[in-house]
């Protein structure tokens, strides 16, 4: 039987897919993770065949997670299910030695399909992301830092708005109820989040991205 994880930071989806397989006698949903870090510790400690990987995480995301495993177990299979089509995502994912790609609207049948594919030791991509990696070597650019943005907490969010609208370490720690260490930790997440190197970058990302909208 094929030991899978599923990593993905909604647990409504990661019970979809265990629905799926309840019945299954060819495939075993044998660990969970909501976040790349215990997405890595579980897929270094457990002896998995293959690992469901989301891309966009609050924590690591999907490429860091993927290359993070790969470089201790070249042999677990990764495939991403991700929500991206785009020739970026799919890119960077291989480079990242990532065995397949899958969008979240595949069924059943396709994630058996991919499953079997990559544990014969090749590549399964979904047709959707087939056609978008061949349309983007047609028409080449170069990926913008808004391809790879990481997913913000709510908490972040909070501190990102004010801090556009220019209120001090000490104001947001006040208006937050919570320490100034704190509010200096969530900062540099972001700037390493947004890949800004000082609060002007990081205006300038929430309004380019649109991260304060609702």
């Amino acid at each position: 039987m094929t030991k899978v994880m599923i990593v993905d930071d909604h647990q409504v989806l990661i019970d979809g897919i265990k629905a799926l397989f309840e019945n299954d006698e060819t495939v075993d949903i044998c660990c969970e993770a909501l976040n790349g870090t215990s997405a890595v510790e579980l897929a270094l400690s457990n002896d998995l065949d293959v690992i469901l990987l989301d891309i966009n995480m609050p924590d690591k995301n999907g490429f860091d997670v993927c290359k993070a495993i790969k470089d201790v177990k070249a042999d677990v299979k990764i495939i991403a299910l991700t929500m991206h089509s785009e020739a970026a995502y799919i890119s960077k994912m291989i480079k990242m030695g990532v065995d397949g790609y899958l969008l979240k609207n595949t069924g059943k049948e396709e994630m058996l399909l991919a499953i079997a594919t990559v544990l014969k030791g090749e590549r399964y991509l979904s047709k959707d992301a087939s056609n978008s990696l061949i349309d983007g070597m047609h028409k080449p650019r170069k990926p913008k830092t808004s391809d790879f943005i990481q997913k913000l907490t709510r908490r972040e969010k909070e501190i990102l708005r004010l801090i556009v609208d220019e209120k001090t370490t000490d104001e947001i720690a006040a208006e937050l109820f919570i320490g100034k260490t704190t509010v200096i930790s969530h900062r540099k997440n972001l700037l390493r989040k947004l890949n800004a190197k000082n609060t002007a970058g990081l205006v300038r990302a929430a309004f380019e991205f649109g991260l304060l909208e609702d």
